[in-house]
């Protein structure tokens, strides 16, 4: 057994191989299958659901506001300036840590021409239901020409965030959660 000096470099050889595409299903298979059974014997609680979800959003008014987007858009048919709202991604990721026994992600799958398109899944594993939810958003900007490569990447960051939270709130029943979008709106209106 060699003795290392102070300063000096060791080096040696490490084998590594590569798992085939087989034995990784495997491992992953074997993941979801002990997820899965932990899921059905921790069964989830609406009840604690709702407290939990609840308790989050109305923690304060700074995680209660980041619990709703809003947009100003101009109607063209009406002819006026106009606000859409609706839950926002970190709505949706409380929604989804107090609903619990499911997995969730995105990931951009293409990107084309004009167009990066994300993908956005939620995967219930106490009921064995899946949403899978895709997003397009345009990388050009109005004279046609295609962002540069960092705008694309926070375009990209920006389709994977919506994707992932709409499959969230389709993936959990909209009768459970909007209870709770309804309180994160009360605690920024000091209800």
């Amino acid at each position: 057994m060699n003795k290392a000096v102070e300063g000096e470099v060791m080096e040696r050889e490490v084998n590594m191989t590569v798992a085939d595409a087989g034995a990784l299903e495997a491992v992953i298979g074997s993941e979801i299958d002990k997820q899965i059974s932990t899921a059905k014997r921790f069964p989830r609680s609406v009840t604690k659901f709702h407290a939990e979800a609840i308790g989050l959003v109305s923690l304060n008014v700074a995680v209660a506001d980041e619990c709703i987007y809003a947009l100003p858009r101009f109607d063209r048919e009406a002819g006026e300036n106009k606000t859409i709202e609706g839950p926002s991604a970190r709505f949706a990721e409380i929604v989804l840590y107090s609903w619990g026994n499911c997995r969730a992600g995105a990931r951009v799958v293409s990107e084309e021409g004009e167009f990066v398109t994300a993908q956005g899944f939620h995967w219930d594993l106490e009921k064995n239901t899946a949403i899978g939810y895709e997003v397009k958003r345009r990388i050009v900007n109005k004279h046609g020409r295609r962002f540069s490569t960092d705008m694309i990447g926070v375009t990209a960051n920006a389709a994977c965030s919506i994707a992932l939270r709409n499959a969230i709130l389709k993936g959990i029943p909209q009768a459970l959660w909007v209870p709770v979008y309804d309180t994160a709106r009360q605690t920024i209106m000091g209800g």
